[in-house]
């Protein structure tokens, strides 16, 4: 298999790299290749970026040939990355056709015995869950609720809300003949592919129950345009459904921890690429924009990078982009959603403060990308590389900041928005028994153990200010967050001890085995249970395997 192939009809003014083979007639590749630039060529990937480049940039011919094999190569490694595996699943024969009488009747002609038909009219729709393959519709029928299980449903003028799922079609819209098309062509093939990674460890809404019944997070699942992504808040959990993802990246910009990611575009592909990017100015494109007919010149050392779903950017991968490359970063899109509108205010706020420029200039057409263009520059002082593999979203963010701020004070940074959030951690060490269970609810590490000191530090850097160390808390008056405010110096990236204690000793054998305040407290709020028991009451003061001992001699007395 030919993984590169660069498809030209004319003969090339230069060469390309040998990796790479040229071909001028399409019919000359007989297997698939991994890449193209050509969409006549079979390709796993087709990447439209190499001919803007070569159409457009005022490199020398020397860099050219040299940066389209990065280009190739940055393609290569988003596919190697990427986990977007396609699905396969068996699409049933129930279908629900919804609309006024005459319009069920010209539809109806459409399908065949191979379809069980259910007819309803618009009034009637009640609600609708679940997604292609297993619709479940509730009608409202002279008063009563009932629900209907089918596999695909076409909707006469159906509202806007009713396409949240796959497996809704409106003929109003796309046309009775495509519609009816397509629905039968889903009962014979229907594929999808996995939109969004996600680990659970870090997510800050999974297993996290409040006394009021409220969320600690779900921005995911409130900001995502189908239902892809829905709580279910009895079991404080999150349901994926692959079927209905639009690929947009919402989720990804908003969720605070990066639990969230493309399948198709994940962290590790930005890391990896950016570190081929390293001294290139990069102009960031989404899949979605039209670039083969994009028509602007691009400045010497401007290299495309092409991404998947134009709403997953977040801070972490602006900063990552903006110091890999030591130069502004240029995002050409039409749609800024909120999560990565609030990054890039928090990116380009803090380097205002830093350099007086911003890290990251946006262009929403193509006039502002010509001018932007030519006004991109490199920051003098600012490339800095770090192995991200591995870290979370918070993990490096902070690693970049840190070296941002450096030795500077830049004041304190406010949250304006409500995707972005830090927040400070204030524990009143009088009250604070050193139970840990701060520790275990906050899954990103902002607050960590250190039995080497028997010590709780805090790091500001990376906390979400999700507020859940207080919600657990079992003291009262021990731990306060100061919401969405963070500091811009150098101590703020550093662990901060907030409690700290000696170990008790354990009154029979003399082995540390609890913070001296945790035990103390425990034997105040015991000791009048047990009602002069001399036996239970040393007990309070004993390690666990102690505790037996005192109990087997006071009963062997007795």
């Amino acid at each position: 298999m030919n993984e590169y192939v660069f498809y030209s009809p004319e003969k090339l003014e230069f060469p390309l790299n040998e990796s790479i083979k040229i071909i001028d007639d399409p019919k000359k590749v007989n297997e698939t290749c991994i890449i193209s630039n050509s969409k006549e060529i079979k390709a796993e990937v087709y990447a439209p970026e190499i001919n803007f480049y070569i159409k457009n940039s005022q490199d020398s011919i020397a860099d050219m040939i040299k940066n389209i094999e990065i280009l190739y190569t940055i393609r290569s490694i988003k596919l190697d990355y990427a986990s977007d595996f396609e699905n396969e699943k068996k699409i049933g024969n129930k279908l629900l056709l919804v609309g006024e009488k005459e319009e069920l009747l010209q539809i109806e002609e459409f399908f065949s015995d191979d379809f069980d038909l259910y007819f309803a009219g618009s009034e009637s729709v009640v609600k609708i869950e679940g997604t292609i393959g297993e619709l479940v519709v509730e009608l409202s029928r002279n008063g009563k609720i009932t629900s209907l299980a089918v596999d695909q449903m076409i909707w006469f003028n159906a509202p806007k809300s009713a396409f949240k799922q796959n497996g809704v079609y409106d003929p109003i819209k796309d046309g009775i003949e495509n519609v009816a098309n397509r629905v039968k062509k889903n009962i014979k093939h229907f594929s999808y592919k996995k939109a969004i990674n996600y680990n659970p460890d870090i997510c800050q809404y999974k297993g996290r129950v409040t006394k009021d019944g409220s969320d600690i997070c779900g921005d995911c699942a409130n900001i995502c345009p189908t239902n892809a992504i829905l709580k279910i808040d009895e079991k404080k959990e999150l349901k994926f459904t692959h079927e209905d993802c639009e690929t947009c990246g919402g989720c990804v910009s908003v969720c605070p921890s990066g639990a969230l990611d493309l399948a198709a575009t994940p962290r590790e592909y930005m890391y990896e690429a950016s570190n081929l990017l390293k001294d290139y100015k990069i102009l960031v494109i989404p899949e979605v924009m039209d670039i083969e007919n994009l028509n602007v010149k691009l400045p010497q050392k401007v290299l495309p990078l092409i991404i998947g779903g134009r709403k997953f950017l977040h801070e972490a991968h602006l900063l990552s982009l903006f110091q890999q490359s030591g130069a502004q970063v240029v995002f050409y899109t039409n749609f800024l959603s909120k999560g990565t509108l609030s990054a890039l205010d928090m990116v380009n706020e803090i380097g205002k403060r830093k350099y007086g420029k911003e890290l990251v200039l946006v262009a929403m057409n193509e006039s502002e990308l010509e001018d932007v263009l030519q006004n991109v520059e490199y920051i003098e002082g600012s490339r800095y590389s770090i192995d991200e593999l591995g870290l979370n979203k918070r993990e490096i963010f902070a690693a970049r900041l840190s070296y941002l701020v450096g030795e500077d004070d830049l004041g304190v940074y406010e949250n304006k928005d409500e995707y972005i959030h830090y927040g400070k951690v204030i524990i009143n060490e009088n009250n604070c028994t050193l139970c840990l269970s701060c520790v275990g609810a906050c899954n990103v590490k902002a607050l960590t153990a250190h039995p080497e000191d028997n010590s709780l530090r805090f790091n500001a850097s990376i906390c979400t200010d999700c507020t859940y160390c207080a919600v657990v808390c079992p003291e009262s008056d021990c731990i306060e967050v100061v919401r969405d405010k963070f500091e811009l110096k150098k101590e703020s990236f550093k662990q901060v001890v907030m409690a700290k204690d000696e170990l008790f000793k354990c009154v029979e054998c003399g082995k540390e085995f609890a913070p001296r305040k945790a035990v103390m407290k425990i034997a105040q709020m015991m000791t009048p249970m047990f009602n002069g028991d001399e036996a239970k009451i040393r007990t309070l003061y004993c390690c666990e395997t102690c505790k037996a001992k005192v109990m087997l001699k006071a009963q062997i007395k007795g």
